[in-house]
């Protein structure tokens, strides 16, 4: 078995929960990096900031 055929096997190429999108998302917005991204760049965070309360998705 090859490395390629490893790989292909362990991928899925179905989309997971939009639950489990979700609470990724909430993870991240928690993390270290996402907090020392969001106070680096006060543009995006203004930006962020405005969208909060958007429905951006349907």
């Amino acid at each position: 078995m090859t490395i390629s055929q490893k790989l292909s096997e362990k991928i899925s190429l179905t989309m997971k929960s939009e639950g489990h999108y979700k609470k990724a998302a909430e993870n991240y917005r928690r993390s270290e990096q996402y907090i020392n991204m969001i106070n680096l760049y006060p543009i995006l965070q203004n930006t962020l900031m405005d969208c909060k309360n958007e429905n951006l998705i349907e």
